[in-house]
């Protein structure tokens, strides 16, 4: 491992201090949801063929006519979210309290008018407990079992990781499976709510639901305070240990006679996640209409916030091949306030930084990041936060352990 130079040793110092002052100096309150869309729903006649195609199968939601503007990254996400709302193995009821708890400390209220009706009229839900899901979990009433996939949902929120006591806890009625489906289903909609509320995503007609007005607003997130695991919860799955269906799964993407990296064979466990997952994944990591930089600069970051050091170890040489110096590398640490950024990389840092902090991007930041970004690629910085945001989730709670001679994430 290489030794780190003064200088190195120097900027993390800096690094340390501003990240001091910036939690000190944070603001207290949710910033007010916008009233009117940054991005607007597409209309029948704007829509391109590909566009169209997406919208004829979906509800007239104004979520989907949205999202629908880029249509290489819904179509390249859509599997994922399919997957999470009516493929997984959780039951309608867990997972309705999941999403909607997500949606309550997102403050995302697109999210909870819907899912507060999907959780009545399909899982069974009564207002009183979609009450208490606000509430949290020392609510009185509800199960033991209800109150720790709340506790879940915040933990995931605000330290980036599941406790060992709420996974003990999962798993005295989850399988691995369905812990790893929980962990998915509250960082999707940890996503879903950043983009709703950056994009401005309106109410459809119709829905009735509100957040309560008698609960207190849950807290912004700010730095994860736990260590991280030092050993895997969920082990990497040995290739001694692949089904033919494992194996099929490995071989469509990396050469499996190689070493395979632990994320890979850790989701492995799942095999029917895996496959929606890598897809959203590899659109994300190469395939986006975001420049290098751009891109890394918000995996980046993100892995930092979230203390994700497998993630910051894997996206080290990208950084370098996208033209960072080191030096540049270790002051993403710093974040957007550290000297040298341009106006554009420093509004990038700070719409991550925002959207960990209370899932959605100021308007001073959305004006700084709309003079060098078209919608499109607005749209692909969120979901590249808000998706490097669910792997580091996933990564944290399963203990992902970063494999040698890759460089650690700096001194938080």
């Amino acid at each position: 491992m290489r030794a780190r130079t003064k200088s190195t040793i120097a900027l993390l110092a800096v690094c340390a201090t501003m990240v001091s002052a910036a939690a000190s100096s944070a603001e207290e309150a949710f910033t007010p949801r916008l009233r009117t869309p940054r991005v607007a729903p597409l209309t029948k006649e704007q829509r391109t063929p590909a566009q169209e195609e997406i919208l004829s199968s979906r509800p007239d939601y104004n979520v989907y006519k949205t999202l629908a503007q880029d249509p290489e990254l819904y179509n390249r996400w859509s599997p994922l979210g399919a997957f999470v709302m009516r493929g997984s193995s959780l039951p309608p009821h867990d997972r309705e309290i999941v999403m909607l708890r997500m949606g309550w400390l997102c403050q995302s209220e697109y999210e909870w008018a819907q899912h507060a009706r999907i959780a009545k009229e399909q899982a069974g839900l009564t207002n009183e407990d979609i009450h208490r899901i606000a509430e949290g979990s020392t609510a009185a009433g509800g199960s033991e079992f209800d109150r720790t996939l709340l506790r879940m949902v915040d933990e995931l929120r605000y330290d980036t990781m599941i406790s060992d006591a709420t996974w003990q806890s999962l798993r005295t009625k989850y399988s691995v499976q369905q812990v790893i489906e929980a962990t998915y289903t509250a960082s999707q909609y940890q996503l879903v709510s950043m983009a709703l509320n950056s994009l401005g995503v309106q109410l459809d007609p119709g829905l009735e639901e509100r957040f309560p007005k008698d609960v207190p607003l849950p807290a912004l997130a700010a730095a994860p305070k736990s260590p991280r695991l030092k050993q895997p919860r969920v082990p990497p799955l040995h290739p001694k240990e692949w089904t033919d269906e494992q194996r099929k799964l490995i071989s469509a993407h990396v050469d499996p006679s190689q070493p395979v990296m632990n994320l890979y064979a850790t989701m492995l466990n799942h095999p029917v996640l895996y496959g929606p997952r890598l897809k959203f994944g590899t659109y994300l990591q190469r395939d986006s209409l975001l420049p290098p930089k751009t891109r890394e600069l918000v995996i980046m970051r993100t892995a930092w916030l979230t203390h994700a050091e497998y993630e910051w170890g894997h996206h080290v040489d990208f950084a370098r091949k996208a033209g960072f110096s080191d030096q540049d590398i270790q002051r993403i640490a710093a974040g957007p306030d550290a000297p040298g950024w341009s106006e554009e990389h420093a509004a990038v840092l700070r719409a991550v930084d925002e959207l960990r902090r209370e899932a959605f991007v100021s308007d001073r930041t959305w004006q700084a990041l709309s003079k060098h970004y078209d919608t499109k690629r607005l749209i692909e910085i969120i979901f590249t936060s808000g998706g490097y945001t669910m792997t580091a989730l996933a990564i944290n709670s399963l203990g992902v352990q970063l494999e040698p001679d890759y460089p650690p994430i700096p001194q938080q």
